[in-house]
């Protein structure tokens, strides 16, 4: 995958810990797809010092891997974007949960909008979990969607395309896995447009998983407290 001799247009960015069995069959298809499509591209994977030999793969299966600098979700997601080159970042979770059969869809809505995600919760949609943690993530995307008046139904959804540019006019602070709510609420507040498409969630293939909504519980409190001035204040314009 030579990405030197024209412009990036997509950067596919993949945040892994020990994905090693994972990223074997991911990074294949992820390439097969954007040449089918004829995209310029590149690969980005952070790693969080993995043990399994998941640098390996990766740069075996031509993505470039960046090592983690800073512990958790957050922040690993903060330096896959400032890693991207693309026009548009594709952010793909690593457990085969995000197939690239949607990546068409996604990339086509890319085309009018500012962030688009991948959604469990519009007619289409569906979200293949336990029945506990269903009712946890529409617990959590309701809460947000009410109190700070947003239009998008899946704030939770990790699979997203961002154009690069958007993303230089917010900053988010999230801690966790609160950021995903955070940069739609930011967005959306700020006048992105947002675009929703149907997606089937299927749970992951190998390996754990690294979600725990319950125990970042005060992180996405602080999240919602803080997009909520952020809202009052566009809300309230400028001062005079």
């Amino acid at each position: 995958m030579d990405t030197t001799r024209r412009p990036v247009t997509w950067s596919v960015l993949i945040l892994t810990r020990d994905e090693a069995a994972n990223l074997e069959r991911l990074l294949p298809q992820v390439a097969a797809t954007l040449r089918q499509v004829g995209v310029t591209f590149e690969m980005i994977v952070v790693d969080a010092h993995s043990t399994d030999g998941t640098t390996d793969v990766a740069t075996r299966h031509g993505a470039r891997v960046v090592l983690e600098q800073q512990h958790g979700y957050a922040a690993a997601l903060r330096q896959g974007f400032a890693a991207c080159h693309g026009t548009f970042i594709l952010a793909v979770d690593a457990d085969l949960s995000h197939p690239p059969e949607y990546f068409t869809a996604l990339m086509q809505a890319a085309e009018t909008a500012d962030l688009v995600v991948a959604s469990r919760y519009v007619p289409g949609g569906r979200a293949h979990m336990p029945p506990s943690r269903r009712f946890l993530s529409h617990v959590l995307n309701g809460v947000f969607r009410v109190v700070l008046a947003l239009p998008v139904r899946d704030l939770s959804s990790g699979f997203r395309v961002y154009r690069r540019e958007a993303l230089s006019r917010i900053e988010p602070r999230g801690e966790h896995f609160d950021i995903l709510p955070e940069i739609a609420a930011l967005g959306s507040i700020g006048g992105w447009r947002v675009s929703e498409v149907p997606f089937d969630y299927r749970l992951r293939v190998d390996g754990v998983s690294k979600a725990r909504v319950m125990a970042f519980a005060p992180a996405y409190l602080r999240t919602l407290a803080r997009c909520w001035r952020v809202r009052r204040t566009v809300l309230r314009g400028p001062k005079k």
